[in-house]
């Protein structure tokens, strides 16, 4: 997966908590995964589980979410697939503000084939396969 080109992905980081948004570009489901962060200050990479996923981005359950713009790099533990992926926190939603809390996470560098592999677990779980 890290040997292919990076794509880019334009629209799709999630609102948790909300059904599907009018103006969203990509339908999103449900997904409890374990995601690994990377951030480019030197802090130390943190676990934590996603909430829901689309073709664009996804939204991660965080305790102390960090604030919209910051760049974010996922490693997404999907059964036996690992995905890499570039990201960007579009969404902050801080404790005391709205459940859950947490960071939506538009995608900006994504494999073609992780890309194709996030489309068909959207598509299939949607029945769209």
């Amino acid at each position: 997966m890290a040997d292919d080109p990076p794509v880019s992905a334009r629209d799709g980081a999630s609102e948790a908590g909300s059904g599907q948004h009018p103006s969203r570009r990509f339908p999103r489901i449900q997904l409890a995964a374990t995601v690994r962060l990377r951030f480019r200050s030197a802090e130390a990479a943190i676990e934590s589980r996603t909430v829901d996923i689309s073709e664009g981005g996804l939204f991660i359950r965080m305790s102390n979410p960090r604030p919209e713009g910051t760049a974010i790099r996922l490693q997404l533990e999907l059964g036996d697939d690992r995905l890499d992926i570039g990201g960007v926190v579009v969404r902050c939603i801080r404790p005391g503000e709205g459940e859950p809390t947490g960071v939506g996470v538009l995608f900006t560098d994504i494999s073609p084939r992780d890309l194709a592999y996030v489309q068909a677990l959207v598509r299939a779980s949607l029945g769209l396969s």
